[in-house]
């Protein structure tokens, strides 16, 4: 694919706050998420780009400097841009309306249908819709402009938890459908994972990694990106030790060595909660379960929706968090003091630096 978006260097100011230089190439038809805590620049990120913030460095579209390309964008901020005093149908039609454009017949049906619109279309003021109906007016007003990217800022950050995957699930099917090139602001990083081809993490104004959401979830290139996706199971490194096509890493503070599939080196070791194995006693075990094993004691039992969280100290005194389902859980009775075994399976640990690497 070819890059329709490229940004060199692009370095902004701001008080007290730098963000950047950030260096990406957005190609045309890629979903990509831009993820980061609250006050991290991905906003500024985004208003940089469109030149609403001065910034250095360049702004490339399609090859040629932005200010010169006029490109066709829809940018859907966290502040919905709808306004009160007209009906649904104008504020639907009010992106076609600033450009001097009628709708496409087809794309407005299409959007009708995906989008659920029809109910309130008859509606005199968007005051009465609900904020997951808004949230589909207005993004069906940007996509009636057909922009050639569209830019969304914190697109669910106002719904309901049990409402944002299925703005997901519509984001995604719009993407595949209408061939969109979209560039997507989140903190919510679930929501990265759920929808970006690529994920770009943006953390204290830097662009730590940029990389498909596997790549990233087995291989944080640094430190500070680990402990934003998972800050549990993160331990300080005081050897790594490569032979025979083995690593070996000993802990620092802990009588502890284990064995990590994936070569490299880093100051520490970790493994995301979701990857630590409870063992059964009853069961056979795997070949991926045979090293790295632990006993250990239950300190923490707390149940999640779905999923029980648990803090376990091995007889190192090594704290670990695993995430399981809930039936293994509740069928073995466990509970705080309960004794269990546990395996940090060596394809699941990875190494990282304090520092960015190749990521970035």
């Amino acid at each position: 694919m070819s890059a329709l978006l490229r940004l060199e260097q692009l370095l902004v100011r701001r008080g007290e706050f730098t963000l950047g230089p950030v260096s990406l190439e957005l190609p045309q038809g890629e979903y990509l998420a831009v993820v980061g805590p609250s006050g991290a620049g991905k906003t500024l990120l985004l208003e940089s780009m469109l030149g609403w913030q001065p910034a250095s460095g360049k702004r490339l579209w399609r090859g040629q400097p932005w200010e010169r390309s006029r490109p066709r964008v829809a940018y859907l901020s966290q502040h919905l841009p709808l306004l009160p005093h007209l009906s649904v149908e104008q504020n639907l039609l009010f992106g076609l309306a600033c450009r001097r454009e009628l709708p496409d017949p087809t794309l407005m049906e299409h959007l009708r249908e995906v989008l659920g619109l029809a109910p309130y279309l008859g509606r005199a003021t968007v005051s009465t819709l609900s904020r997951g109906e808004q949230q589909r007016l207005a993004l069906a007003q940007a996509l009636l402009t057909r922009p050639e990217l569209l830019l969304l800022d914190e697109p669910s950050t106002a719904l309901d938890p049990h409402r944002k995957p299925e703005l997901w699930r519509l984001l995604q099917r719009l993407h595949r459908e209408l061939g969109l090139t979209v560039l997507h602001v989140t903190h919510d990083r679930q929501e990265a994972f759920f929808l970006g081809q690529r994920i770009a993490v943006v953390l204290g104004g830097k662009l730590e990694q940029l990389a498909p959401p596997g790549e990233l979830y087995r291989r944080p290139a640094t430190l500070a990106v680990a402990r934003f996706f998972a800050p549990e199971n993160l331990w300080p490194v005081a050897s790594v030790v490569q032979e025979n096509g083995q690593v070996r890493v000993q802990l620092a503070g802990y009588p502890v060595t284990l064995s990590v599939e994936n070569p490299g080196t880093g100051q520490w070791v970790g493994i995301r909660p979701e990857e630590v194995a409870l063992l059964d006693p009853h069961r056979p075990l795997r070949q991926q379960v045979q090293e790295n094993r632990f006993p250990a004691s239950v300190e923490e039992l707390v149940f999640l929706d779905g999923q029980a969280q648990l803090a376990v100290r091995t007889s190192a005194g090594l704290l670990v968090t695993l995430r399981l389902p809930l039936c293994p859980v509740l069928d073995r009775g466990l509970a705080p003091g309960s004794q269990v075994e546990v395996c940090l399976k060596p394809r699941s640990l990875y190494l990282v630096p304090e520092t960015p690497g190749s990521g970035r």
